[in-house]
């Protein structure tokens, strides 16, 4: 139990400065480049069972890409926390560890190169 909780991996703030920073890389595979290596750390180094995404409900471009990697859509945490402009609503997505080994990795090689 103890090394299971030893690892925490949070990757919704992960790649938050794409964009505010890096609109220049967007569309250019930096992102798909970014998650093969977290991904590939968190479940090859560190061993973990599940790698956790969130995007705001209404963010469809992010979602769309944690799709297409080979995120599966877990549900939606409803107006769990407070934004500048109100609340936020957030999709919950999950890449676990036979998914990674049993083909997300692979397709998502094929992605990139």
């Amino acid at each position: 139990m103890q090394s299971f909780l030893r690892y925490r991996f949070y990757t919704q703030n992960s790649y938050y400065w794409l964009y505010l920073y890096g609109q220049k890389f967007r569309r250019t595979g930096l992102n798909r480049h970014c998650k093969l290596l977290m991904l590939s750390y968190a479940f090859e180094v560190w061993n973990l069972e599940r790698v956790e995404f969130r995007a705001d409900i209404n963010n469809t471009p992010s979602i769309k890409a944690m799709k297409e990697i080979g995120c599966m859509e877990e549900g939606i945490l409803r107006s769990h926390a407070i934004i500048e402009n109100g609340r936020r609503t957030s999709m919950i997505l999950s890449i676990l560890k036979d998914e990674w080994f049993g083909g997300v990795k692979e397709n998502l090689i094929k992605k990139i190169y």
